[in-house]
C-alpha cells in the first residue's frame, strides 16, 4: 500500500528519531547525573550525597551531607568548592547545592549557583553557623544572590528562638525570616527588632490552649517593613460553631478579650496594621487600620467587622 516508503512513513520515521533523540538525552542527563554523584562520594567529609537530574519542571540540584569536621565557614567553603570543582569539571549544568549536616540531618543550608565565591558566600556560610548554633529548631536557609529565607521549625521553642534570632541580628532588605510553631506561622521581613520579639510572645500567649472558651488552634503573624497582619482561627470551647449561629450577639463577650489583645500588640509595632477572625473556613471578621468597615463582604450580615472596629477604638 506504499505506506513505508511515502509520505507517511517519513513522518514516521522522523517521529521514531525524535523519540529516540529524546530518550538518549534523557539517558544521558540521568547518566550524569549518576556519574556527578559518583565523584562527590569521594570527596572528603562527604557523607552521603544525591544528585537531581534537569526536568521540565525542575533545576538539577546537588544535596550533601557532610560530616562533623566541617565545622567552620572555611571548612564548609572548602567542601562548596570541592562541590563545584567536580560539577564544572564534568560539565554539570548550573545549580544549586543543598548542604546538610550528618548530625542535624533536619537542617538544610541551600546556595545558588550565581552566589559566587566572595563575600556573600563568606557572610552566608558565617550566618549558617550563627543560626544553627543559636536556634534550637531545625533551620532551612535558602539563599541566593537577591534573597534569603531562613525558615526555622521551632515547635515549643519559638520565643526562645525569635529572641536569639533578634539577639544575633542577622537580616536585610533581602530577608526572609520564618518561624514555625506547631500549626502556626510568624514571617518577619528584614532583621528583627525588639518589637517583633514583644509581639511575637503576646500573640503566643493570647492564642490559649485548647478547651478554654475561645482559643487559637492556628494563627499566621506577618510583620513587614510597611505593615503588619495577624490572622486568628479560633475555636469555641470543643463545640463545632455553625456560621449561622456566630454572631456577635451570642459571641461577642467571649471572643472580645482575645480580639482585644491583639489588637492592643498590633498597634504597638507602630505599624498599619490588620486583624482577621477565622473559625474554620468562616472569615468572620476583619479589621485594618485607618480604613471603615467593609461594606457587604459577609453575607450573612452578622456584624462581626464594626464590632471589631469598636473593639480597635476603645484600645487603640
Amino acid at each position: 500500500m506504499g505506506l513505508v516508503g511515502g509520505r507517511r512513513g517519513s513522518a514516521l520515521a522522523l517521529v521514531a528519531a525524535l523519540a529516540g533523540a529524546a530518550l538518549t538525552g534523557c539517558a544521558d542527563t540521568v547518566d550524569g547525573a549518576r556519574t556527578v554523584q559518583t565523584h562527590l562520594g569521594r570527596v572528603h567529609e562527604v557523607v552521603a550525597v544525591q544528585v537531581t537530574p534537569p526536568t521540565p519542571d525542575h533545576a538539577p540540584a546537588i544535596r550533601v551531607t557532610y560530616g562533623a569536621r566541617i565545622d567552620s565557614p572555611t571548612t564548609l567553603g572548602d567542601l562548596v568548592d570541592e562541590v563545584e570543582k567536580v560539577a564544572d569539571r564534568l560539565d554539570y549544568p548550573a545549580r544549586r547545592v543543598t548542604l546538610v549536616p550528618a548530625d542535624a540531618p533536619t537542617s538544610a543550608l541551600t546556595v545558588g549557583s550565581d552566589l559566587g565565591d566572595g563575600a556573600a558566600r563568606t557572610d552566608a556560610l558565617t550566618t549558617w553557623f550563627a543560626v544553627t548554633t543559636a536556634l534550637l529548631g531545625p533551620v532551612t536557609y535558602d539563599v541566593e544572590r537577591d534573597a534569603e529565607t531562613i525558615t526555622v521549625t521551632s515547635g515549643g521553642g519559638a520565643a526562645h528562638d525569635v529572641a536569639e534570632a533578634q539577639r544575633i541580628g542577622r537580616g536585610g532588605s533581602r530577608t526572609t525570616w520564618v518561624f514555625r510553631a506547631g500549626s502556626s506561622t510568624f514571617t518577619a521581613g528584614g532583621r528583627l527588632r525588639p518589637s517583633d520579639v514583644a509581639l511575637f510572645q503576646a500573640v503566643q500567649r493570647n492564642a490559649g490552649v485548647s478547651g478554654q472558651p475561645v482559643w487559637a488552634k492556628a494563627w499566621q503573624l506577618d510583620r513587614r517593613g510597611t505593615h503588619v497582619r495577624l490572622d486568628l482561627d479560633l475555636a469555641f470551647g470543643t463545640a463545632l460553631v455553625a456560621p449561622a449561629q456566630l454572631t456577635t450577639a451570642r459571641y461577642g463577650r467571649t471572643v472580645a478579650p482575645t480580639a482585644r489583645v491583639s489588637l492592643v500588640a498590633l498597634a504597638r509595632t507602630g505599624l498599619p496594621a490588620m486583624l482577621s477572625l477565622h473559625c474554620g473556613s468562616d472569615t468572620f471578621a476583619a479589621w485594618e487600620s485607618g480604613q471603615p468597615p467593609g461594606q457587604g463582604r459577609d453575607p450573612l450580615g452578622r456584624g462581626w467587622d464594626p464590632w471589631l472596629a469598636q473593639q480597635a477604638a476603645a484600645v487603640t
